[in-house]
């Protein structure tokens, strides 16, 4: 397990937490009226009882909001991590190594990451899964977007997989973006909900652009192979 985390992997959990930063970073740079330090967002999700509950344990919206961000980084990719192994060992462990062998690395993973993003369609469709219901495009453009997020995560997991040939180094990373996903959401402005399709998460357009572009370089490097 010392193997599994180690200096090596929590440098990984550190970039992958760094491309969602960016992204989401990149995007209130774009769009500064998106970004809300007052945390009214936070506030509405939680609701009455919510905020009582938070005010009754003395904690502020503006604690509550570190909180969230520390743990995030320090144990909730660990605790992620071991429900993304399964998911992960699915994927990148028994489907992307047949796709691979008939269609070809790069080729394989994009397929792989296509049927990836197709699996979560029926909950977007049914429950506005990620990005809501009332988006731009809505219910055709998000998962056709998620799609191509998940063909780029697919492919950085898939590289971290092959450079590493332990399933945990993936299902690690997966934990860590999935601990982290939620954080830019902290600081954008309510009125900003109904555009996810652009970000600051990294499902989004600009908030993904990090994402997708490491993806891209990772597929170039492997044509030269």
């Amino acid at each position: 397990m010392e193997k599994i985390i180690g200096e090596n992997n929590d440098e990984r959990i550190y970039e992958k937490t760094n491309k969602i930063l960016i992204g989401a970073a990149l995007y209130f740079l774009i769009s500064p009226d998106a970004r809300d330090t007052s945390f009214s967002y936070v506030s509405s999700v939680l609701g009455t009882e919510g905020l009582s509950q938070l005010a009754s344990k003395g904690i502020s919206l503006q604690l509550y909001a570190v909180i969230s961000t520390v743990s995030a980084i320090i144990y909730a990719p660990f605790v992620n991590m071991l429900l993304a192994v399964g998911e992960e060992a699915g994927w990148r462990g028994a489907m992307y190594p047949i796709l691979k062998e008939h269609l070809g690395t790069t080729k394989g993973r994009l397929v792989g990451g296509l049927i990836w993003g197709v699996w979560h369609w029926p909950i977007m469709f049914l429950a506005g899964y990620e990005y809501g219901s009332s988006y731009w495009g809505a219910p055709v453009t998000g998962p056709l977007l998620f799609c191509v997020i998940t063909s780029a995560m697919g492919i950085l997991f898939d590289f971290l997989y092959e450079k590493t040939n332990c399933i945990w180094v993936p299902a690690l990373c997966h934990g860590a973006i999935n601990a982290f996903a939620g954080v830019p959401i902290l600081f954008m402005n309510p009125a900003y909900a109904d555009k996810l399709l652009l970000g600051p998460l990294m499902i989004g357009v600009i908030g993904g652009l990090p994402l997708i572009l490491v993806a891209g370089v990772i597929c170039k490097l492997e044509m030269r192979r």
